[in-house]
């Protein structure tokens, strides 16, 4: 039986990564939505019999009516496709869900927090999730499966070897009975012999570096094979660009290398130019950057200057105490350091 693993969707999550650039957020909200019609059409037209989704389908505090209205309209369009899902921590099963207030399709089953077992052809599918934002859970201790003989798979949401005390911690030698753990909550790719993380469907932040997608596989008994397989045509991309030898800010331009990707551009070496000016031409170039941070440093050694006897070594140690007491301020107090010690 073949079948599709997926997870942390998050649909409308607010994108905070990107919140400099709101036309990339509406482009990533886009193309969330539709690496999901690229998946319900593999199912359609290779007849997968089963999708599950391991939770965090959507954003439950932002999730929009039109967004669940398209998600339960691709889901009409494969009847004969078992979905299974399980509620994870941001889309639990509250009053207010979705999942209670929508008609979801026949196909479309969602499991609650009591562990429920679904049957689908000679494969039992047991599952359990979140009815809040919170989960201790113990619904695995002392659980048999129905049929040890039959293949059995575990769907749920949850933090592997994890000591949260609030996101389902369970432990992998509870798991033992299970031919296939489908799970969700890690956003990166953990694929350890029959327990899985396929990960964030696609990447929802610079901290989700690398390839983001799916899990596809055969269930059976005694032979349950996967693959992992990469849904983005975009990733999230930290540049770090030294400027020590940049004079102008179309100097830095220069030493970019832009694609496709959404860019975290971070600038690193001793500063000889106008940060505000870098960004403005980075930004002028109309790629998909969301942020340009200052890493750099003036062209002086502050701490040897600090140790002076003189009025530039007294200002420059208290600028230090400042950075050392107020971090976010940075880019602020370097530039008043260094308005300063040219007017000296």
């Amino acid at each position: 039986m073949r079948f599709i693993h997926i997870a942390d969707l998050h649909l409308d999550t607010p994108l905070v990564g990107l919140k400099n650039n709101r036309t990339i957020i509406k482009k990533r909200r886009a193309e969330q939505k539709q690496v999901i019609k690229d998946i319900v059409k593999m199912i359609k037209d290779e007849e997968i019999p089963v999708l599950i989704i391991a939770g965090d389908v959507f954003e439950q505090k932002f999730v929009e009516k039109k967004t669940i209205e398209y998600l339960i309209n691709l889901f009409q369009l494969i009847p004969n496709t078992t979905i299974l899902i399980t509620p994870g921590n941001h889309d639990p099963l509250i009053k207010n869900s979705p999942y209670k207030t929508f008609a979801w399709p026949e196909n479309v089953h969602i499991f609650d927090s009591t562990i429920s077992k679904v049957s689908v052809g000679d494969v039992d599918f047991y599952g359990y999730g979140f009815e809040n934002y919170e989960l201790q859970s113990n619904e695995l201790d002392d659980f048999e499966v129905d049929d040890a003989s039959k293949l059995n798979v575990l769907v749920t949401h949850a933090n592997l070897n994890g000591d949260s005390k609030k996101y389902n911690d369970i432990n992998a030698k509870s798991l033992a009975q299970f031919d296939y753990v489908a799970l969700g909550h890690i956003h990166l790719q953990k694929l350890t012999d029959s327990i899985v993380y396929p990960g964030s469907l696609l990447s929802c932040g610079f901290d989700e570096l690398g390839e983001h997608g799916m899990v596809i596989g055969n269930f059976e008994k005694g032979n349950v094979t996967y693959e992992f397989r990469n849904m983005e045509s975009k990733h999230y991309n930290i540049l770090e660009v030294d400027v020590t030898d940049c004079k102008i800010a179309s100097d830095v331009v220069d030493k970019l290398e832009l694609g496709e990707d959404i860019y975290r551009i971070v600038l690193k070496g001793a500063r000889n130019i106008d940060v505000k000016e870098v960004r403005e031409a980075i930004f002028a170039l109309e790629k998909s950057v969301c942020e340009v941070r200052d890493e750099t440093h003036l062209p002086y050694n502050l701490e040897e200057i600090a140790a002076q006897k003189t009025l530039k070594g007294i200002f420059t140690k208290k600028m230090l105490k400042e950075l050392e007491d107020f971090p976010n301020q940075k880019e602020l107090i370097m530039k008043a350091i260094e308005i300063t010690y040219n007017s000296l």
